[in-house]
């Protein structure tokens, strides 16, 4: 088997599964390009290390492809698309690719669409396990990152229909990371035109304030004028 190996709970609690199923023969998987943020990369990799399990990068030039790069409603599709069948060429002949989709995942979502045409398989929405399901098992088996919220990929940030470039992604990266060296676990940076609005979860309201000037300094410095800081729940 081979897992797609996001770095959250939910294809990590799939890879330490599948591990344990069957044994070393197992790998993970991450995709590497400029729509996942390096943070996310090093977390898989360091996820499938804990785990004990080899992990191959998957490389992908996602702006390549005008469906993907011109960020419309089936850029997730597309992205998903071309994930799954790289990593079908590389390893489908010899074994089953795995997902992290679970059973509160909405099934009309793009990205799902490509999981069931790849024929790749989705062991916690197969078994039923929600999120909640997923975190409490993830906890008890003691992964290091149960508890971390969800995230998404950096074009998620960027409005409908705005093409994605790499300086407008890694500009998103760059902002989100200062955060996140600062302690803030999940946020959302989103840049339009010249304003960034910043979502955060309430329990880092504090960070939020204490930085803020710093992080306005820092908006400045890469070209935008102003930001706006919302509060957003779980």
């Amino acid at each position: 088997m081979v897992v797609a190996l996001s770095g959250g709970v939910d294809s990590a609690l799939v890879a330490l599964a599948a591990r344990a199923a069957a044994g070393p023969g197992v790998v993970a998987a991450t995709a590497g390009h400029e729509l996942v943020a390096r943070r996310e990369f090093t977390r898989a990799v360091e996820t499938a290390e804990w785990i004990g399990m080899e992990h191959h990068p998957v490389l992908l030039r996602p702006l390549l492809d005008p469906a993907i790069r011109g960020n419309g409603d089936d850029r997730c599709l597309a992205c998903k698309r071309a994930l799954f069948r790289t990593m079908i060429m590389e390893y489908g002949d010899r074994c089953l690719v795995l997902d992290g989709t679970n059973a509160d995942d909405d099934p009309a979502r793009p990205g799902l669409l490509a999981v069931r045409e790849s024929g790749v398989a989705s062991p916690l929405r197969e078994c039923g396990l929600t999120k909640e399901a997923v975190r409490a098992l993830a906890r008890e088996a003691g992964l290091p990152d149960w508890d971390r919220p969800s995230d998404s990929c950096l074009a998620t940030r960027i409005p409908r229909g705005t093409p994605l470039d790499a300086g407008r992604l890694a500009m998103v990266e760059r902002l989100e990371s200062f955060f996140h060296e600062r302690g803030v676990a999940a946020l959302r940076v989103r840049p339009d035109n010249l304003v960034a609005t910043v979502e955060y979860l309430p329990q880092y309201a504090d960070i939020m304030r204490k930085y803020r000037d710093d992080f306005m300094a820092e908006i400045k410095r890469i070209g935008l004028r102003s930001c706006r800081f919302q509060a957003w729940s779980r």
